[in-house]
């Protein structure tokens, strides 16, 4: 599965999920990111496009994996999770708890 923290300027942090690449490419290709004829690529090819078209539509992360993503979330040092960051870390965690990644023991 992977995770994506959207940090829209002057709008909540958002985590949203993409169960592998392709799922990730169509995704972005909605958001109007890329077009439609994108989603015609291979698996690797997918991943590069989609990351290359969240990265370069603004600030955002990417975690490829439930493990990466869990890891991020630990991480109390990251120093996007610093001041106000603290809702990006609690967006990432409410989605990895309502996807069953993290246990909802808070």
């Amino acid at each position: 599965m992977i995770f994506v923290l959207d940090l829209p300027a002057g709008a909540p942090p958002q985590v949203w999920f993409a169960y592998d690449p392709q799922d990730l490419l169509r995704k972005v290709v909605s958001m109007r990111l890329l077009p439609p004829g994108t989603q015609a690529v291979h698996m690797q090819a997918a991943a590069e496009a989609a990351d290359h078209a969240l990265r370069a539509r603004g600030d955002c992360r990417i975690w490829w994996t439930e493990y990466q993503a869990t890891a991020a979330f630990e991480d109390t040092e990251d120093p996007l999770w610093q001041g106000a960051g603290w809702r990006a870390r609690w967006a990432l965690r409410e989605q990895l708890v309502e996807l069953e990644v993290l246990a909802d023991d808070l």
